[in-house]
């Protein structure tokens, strides 16, 4: 017999793969009796309903895109926050790219209501928190100046994340990139690159920047 543990990692899988075939999770759960032999009485004992197992889903996916970029601040081998999330941003677009049903799962539930203390609202959080503190350290090393307002570049560092999102989803449908050739996640990364080359040009210690104009 079957693992409670076996049961659950089977239905995860089986809806992964049952959203990469169709984009979307079925309405009802007997569905995955059928696709996976187990008894519906088992799969409801761990899933009341198709939410729950979305739910299920969504921290599956977070799990996976938070060792993604957990091995990308890894291999990055330096001590520099803005290389660090340039490495960051690179394996993010990597994990997004190479997982495209289970990051529009997770960028669709993003843009909707976020329910306090649900996986989601946890991850967005978590992510919030890592960008504002790599910021101050950036400002604590003396790479942005003092007076550098954290918290709206912060917020503008989600906006370009949020945007960069939007991007992978939309792309096929939207106007303003029908005629670049490039990727989408080489224009994700030109697009961040700009974004953190202005943002630190801008936010310079002044003795920098008298030095750069010099």
């Amino acid at each position: 017999m079957e693992s409670r543990g076996n049961i659950y990692q089977n239905l995860i899988f089986a809806a992964q793969d049952y959203l990469d075939r169709t984009g979307a999770l079925p309405d009802d759960l007997s569905e995955f009796t059928r696709i996976t032999k187990i008894p519906e009485a088992e799969i409801r004992a761990l899933f009341s309903s198709t939410e729950e197992l979305h739910e299920g889903l969504i921290y599956h996916a977070v799990t996976l895109l938070n060792d993604a970029l957990r091995e990308g601040a890894v291999a990055s081998a330096t001590s520099d926050p803005f290389v660090q999330l340039h490495a960051i941003a690179n394996s993010y677009l990597g994990w997004a790219e190479e997982n495209p049903a289970l990051f529009r799962l997770l960028v669709t539930g993003l843009n909707g209501p976020i329910k306090p203390d649900s996986t989601l609202h946890r991850y967005t959080r978590s992510m919030r928190d890592l960008y504002h503190r790599k910021l101050v350290e950036a400002r604590r090393l003396g790479l942005l100046a003092e007076d550098t307002d954290i918290e709206v570049v912060t917020m503008m560092l989600h906006c370009i994340v949020k945007g960069g999102n939007m991007i992978f989803l939309t792309r096929a449908t939207d106007p303003w990139f029908a005629d670049d050739p490039r990727s989408t996640v080489d224009l994700a990364k030109s697009i961040f690159s700009q974004f953190m080359d202005n943002m630190i040009r801008a936010n310079a210690p002044r003795d920098r920047t008298v030095k750069e104009n010099a």
